[in-house]
């Protein structure tokens, strides 16, 4: 089961939250979780979870965001962080207090699919997209620094599809599929560095408004990837704090939810 938490975070007086922070942040979860699950994730090509850190302007505070993606990491990642006050950053050589921690959204993958999918479900129009950190994806050997389309939807697909526990979501050039009917509309994109350790990576940072053009199928399809977005992420390293997004559906010409 799809579950996002949100932690308040209370930092050292003088200390600020940035986005980097969110390899940081993996660190003492890894700590938390304990060696042999860490050993597992490590082994793993795409992580059951995903993480950022970033300080929400609205509510003025410095928020930890993590997701995970099914059943195994509610238990194995979430439920030891949700039992924890304090923790400690040894980057920083500090401790950061977890005020609170709350679940903001739990949706199981039949409630995903009945949502969008079922013949008497909304029929999705469009899509609003704010990346929330620092986001790139990984082609021949290079990171894409441009919000490519396609690599989005892909990068979705492959998450579903590894950890759904209901259908696959497969048919010949899926991905470009989908794109085709990907309308981008508005954007407001830039450059944008993500600072690991020992590594700077290139990517993109913004927003964008785009409209669902296919047909019904297709366009519900489209809904469901791109609300399942705010679990996932999109792109590489989501698990060190990268690519985290907000999406907000259009299900008619006046209203996003």
């Amino acid at each position: 089961m799809p579950v996002s938490m949100e932690i308040i975070l209370e930092l050292p007086k003088n200390e600020k939250i940035h986005q980097a922070m969110g390899s940081i942040l993996q660190g003492a979860l890894m700590e938390i979780i304990g060696s042999t699950t860490a050993k597992k994730l490590h082994a793993e090509g795409l992580r059951p979870y995903s993480q950022c850190v970033y300080f929400d302007e609205n509510k003025n505070l410095p928020i930890w965001r993590v997701n995970v993606l099914n059943d195994w990491a509610c238990e194995k990642v979430l439920a030891p962080l949700m039992q924890q006050r304090q923790i400690f950053l040894r980057h920083k050589n500090y401790r950061v207090n977890l005020v609170e921690c709350k679940i903001i959204s739990e949706k199981s993958y039949k409630d995903l699919a009945r949502q969008f999918m079922s013949n008497d479900a909304p029929i999705s129009k469009g899509v609003k997209v704010n990346f929330i950190t620092t986001a790139s994806f990984r082609r021949n050997g290079r990171n894409v620094i441009l919000p490519e389309i396609y690599l989005i939807i892909q990068s979705l697909l492959n998450r579903w599809n590894s950890f759904s526990n209901l259908f696959v979501v497969e048919g010949e050039n899926l991905p470009q599929v989908l794109t085709n009917f990907f309308i981008v509309k508005e954007y407001n994109f830039y450059s944008q560095l993500f600072l690991l350790e020992h590594q700077k990576i290139d990517g993109f940072c913004g927003r964008m408004n785009a409209n669902f053009e296919g047909d019904n199928t297709t366009n519900r399809l489209l809904g469901m990837l791109l609300e399942y977005a705010n679990y996932t992420g999109v792109g590489i390293k989501t698990a060190l704090g990268m690519g985290a997004v907000q999406t907000k559906l259009k299900f008619n010409h006046l209203s996003y939810t």
